[in-house]
């Protein structure tokens, strides 16, 4: 467990939304905190996969063709 400091306007604004949710500060950051590493390590593929030339384009000619194929497999 780790102690973190926050400004008081973000501690105020975090109190706000969870009691909205009715969780403690303590879930509302951790879920906050989870979702922010989790969009970077997603952002992080995007990247890897623009370098190696995989653009969107190319995924939907792959979702393309393996749905081709799993026609075909029923047929």
């Amino acid at each position: 467990m780790a102690t973190l400091t926050m400004d008081d306007d973000v501690v105020l604004k975090v109190d706000e939304y969870a009691k909205k949710e009715e969780i403690s500060r303590e879930d509302f950051v951790n879920r906050a905190v989870e979702l922010s590493l989790r969009e970077k390590f997603i952002a992080g593929l995007h990247e890897d996969g623009r370098r190696m030339g995989i653009t969107p384009e190319v995924i939907a000619e792959e979702i393309r063709l393996y749905r081709a194929e799993q026609r075909q497999a029923v047929e």
